[in-house]
């Protein structure tokens, strides 16, 4: 019976079995998040311009076909602030909301230039423990802020 079956699935051309595999799994979208610390151990924060009931969090986007996730981190931090990052390690991939996952990749940023705020960006901070304004503790998802006390935990 299994060589039959074999056979049989040997026949299907590819792009039917890939068209087959896609409508019978979960899709997800897929997103990164840079939590990046700077040389005085603070940590960047956004305040960013399209999320409206949580605008306070880290660079993050989603991540595009081909790339993993600290390629995407990398990507988000230089498309909205202009900064680049040096990747110290990648945590963990969680679901977030249904059918999105998120991956936290943590990066050290070499902030000696100014932060270049694009379109998606109202306000960039670095925060440091007893810098971490109300507006941000509020404006930010509690997922995010866990990100953030964790990261500061860490650095401090």
């Amino acid at each position: 019976m299994k060589r039959l079956l074999s056979g049989l699935f040997r026949l299907v051309p590819s792009s039917v079995l890939r068209l087959g595999l896609f409508l019978a799994n979960a899709k997800f979208n897929h997103g990164a998040v840079a939590v990046v610390s700077n040389n005085e151990g603070q940590v960047l924060v956004l305040r960013h311009v399209y999320r409206k009931s949580y605008p306070w969090g880290f660079p993050s986007g989603f991540v595009n076909a081909g790339e993993n996730a600290s390629t995407a981190a990398l990507r988000e931090l230089k498309e909205e602030t202009g900064l680049e990052a040096m990747i110290i390690h990648v945590g963990a991939t969680t679901l977030v909301a249904p059918r999105h996952l998120e991956t936290v990749v943590y990066g050290h940023a070499n902030a000696a230039g100014p932060i270049q705020q694009s379109h998606e960006i109202f306000e960039a901070r670095w925060v440091t423990p007893d810098q971490v304004a109300d507006d941000i503790v509020q404006g930010m998802h509690p997922d995010q802020f866990a990100l953030l006390t964790a990261a500061i935990d860490t650095e401090g």
